[in-house]
């Protein structure tokens, strides 16, 4: 693990200690966090800016965003506290390509990014409706899932990857 994850994963567990920023409760289940946010690196294209929805406690926008330094990652997040570890973050870790929104996702004034993340904020089909105004023409929205993800939207092939107990959704938006 590079350093700056390395110290993302000891910021996460000091601050989740005393603010609950999320599941994660050990050593072991950040670094499963980390793999997780970065497995999704083996299959999907490249990308100059990604558009992280319900940022949380930074999975999977602050380890992609260090591992993709080039991209630019806007997080959103209305959760005030959260907000203030993603600040913490972003200044501990120099992360001079993340823009930070304290916002929910319907008051984003209008952007393009060509990638759309979320991990488990609401159903796939609903997330699909109320981010796709904001994914450039030939963009891709990823959305980290779970086993439901067949009862949520039909995927076609191509557009699930499963690793272990996390199945990661992958479609292209409209050209």
């Amino acid at each position: 693990m590079s350093p700056k994850l390395d110290l993302f994963a000891n910021l996460l567990l000091d601050w989740g200690g005393v603010h609950n920023l999320s599941g994660a409760k050990s050593r072991q289940d950040i670094e499963r966090n980390i793999q997780d946010s970065l497995q999704v690196l083996d299959f999907i294209a490249p990308f100059q800016s990604c558009l992280d929805i319900g940022s949380g406690a930074g999975f999977p926008a602050i380890p992609l965003s260090l591992e993709c330094p080039n991209a630019r990652f806007i997080l959103v997040e209305p959760n005030a506290k959260k907000m203030a570890f993603l600040h913490h973050l972003k200044a501990s870790l120099s992360l001079d390509n993340v823009l930070l929104k304290r916002l929910r996702l319907q008051e984003l004034p209008p952007l393009k990014v060509d990638l759309i993340t979320s991990r488990a904020l609401m159903n796939a089909q609903d997330l699909l409706n109320l981010s796709a105004p904001f994914l450039e023409k030939g963009g891709h929205f990823l959305f980290y899932k779970g086993s439901n993800l067949n009862q949520e939207i039909a995927c076609l092939p191509g557009e699930c990857f499963t690793y272990g107990k996390r199945v990661y959704f992958y479609r292209k938006g409209a050209n």
